[in-house]
């Protein structure tokens, strides 16, 4: 191979004469670059800078008796300045801020929270917080005993609840802040579905308290029984036209014109989907004697309408007919 594609920065005379002057004392140079980057670093990671974070907010030895009932934060905003390798391990799980509760009493409370009651890691400074002052409102727990009334769905169209619910238990015992509990007098179930329900059946639901501060004692469940049952309805038909049947070649005539008036009486199912077509009224001439000189009959007016063992017919007009043999 050719020489100088051996050493490129070597010539084949005085090779110490030729060396390029980048390369002269390499070893020191690389060494300083070294240095300059840690110094670098070092005073970056050392330089003040500052930072937003967020603290939890412990609030400890709440008196025996008394109730928060107020919405109080439960994270502190902070501003901290420090080196920028101390704030990097700051959070929320290693900074904790505790309020004493233990000398609040019924009523409002206020804190006042300063930048020097905030402990921080060594080298790191609070500049700010957010919120300044947190305000505490207590009062005396206090138990009392509620009516408990279920909360129940709409049921199917055509099936309709039957008297009242039941419930295995009519009253719950509450507890909490005396003020609210005064304006409590019952408490509801979370609310029962009847959907594709068409008799009587019994679930246990839930007993709901109406607020987050106010807590169910004792057994939260209560067993409820409801009665479903298909509705019974009635239907009227009107002007329906009138069969006159076995008169064979006779010629009759009726007292004028015939308004005829019918209503039944049974199940959704059914009478919802009963109508006109389904229904016919008629006059039978069977009866009629021939050899009879009579001329004038009075005729029941007959009905056939299906379900007759289930739908009941409560209205007819007429019920007969007077029909005249001419």
């Amino acid at each position: 191979m050719v020489d100088w594609l051996k050493h490129p920065f070597q010539s084949n005379g005085n090779q110490e004469g030729n060396r390029t002057p980048f390369l002269n004392n390499m070893g020191k140079k690389v060494l300083a670059l070294v240095i300059a980057i840690s110094l670098w670093l070092v005073a970056n990671l050392q330089h003040d800078v500052e930072k937003n974070i967020t603290i939890d907010i412990n609030y400890a030895n709440l008196p025996p008796g008394l109730i928060v009932v107020n919405n109080p934060p439960e994270k502190l905003n902070l501003r901290v300045r420090g080196p920028r390798s101390q704030l990097s391990s700051i959070t929320s799980q290693n900074m904790l801020f505790t309020i004493d509760l233990s000398n609040i009493s019924s009523g409002m409370s206020k804190f006042e929270i300063g930048t020097d009651q905030i402990t921080p890691p060594r080298d790191v400074q609070v500049t700010g917080i957010s919120p300044a002052e947190i305000k505490i409102e207590a009062d005396k727990l206090s138990k009392k005993r509620v009516k408990v009334e279920p909360s129940i769905g709409a049921p199917e169209m055509g099936y309709e609840i039957i008297g009242k619910p039941e419930l295995s238990a009519s009253t719950a015992r509450i507890e909490g802040p005396k003020n609210l509990l005064t304006k409590i007098n019952s408490i509801t179930t979370d609310q029962v579905s009847v959907k594709g329900e068409k008799s009587k059946f019994t679930i246990e639901v839930p007993l709901r308290s109406p607020y987050s501060t106010v807590k169910i004692v004792g057994d939260n469940t209560v067993k409820v029984t409801i009665n479903i049952q298909e509705k019974t309805l009635e239907k009227e038909f009107n002007d329906l036209n009138i069969s006159f049947i076995n008169f064979e070649d006779y010629k009759y005539e009726t007292n004028g014109n015939i308004s005829t008036e019918l209503a039944f009486e049974g199940p959704f199912s059914i009478i919802n989907n009963l109508s006109s077509e389904d229904i016919e009224l008629f006059v039978d001439g069977s009866n009629i004697n021939k050899s009879n000189q009579i001329k004038k009959y009075t005729l029941k007016v007959g009905v056939n309408y299906p379900h007759k063992d289930i739908l009941k017919l409560k209205k007819q007009s007429p019920k007969t007919i007077d029909i005249r043999l001419n």
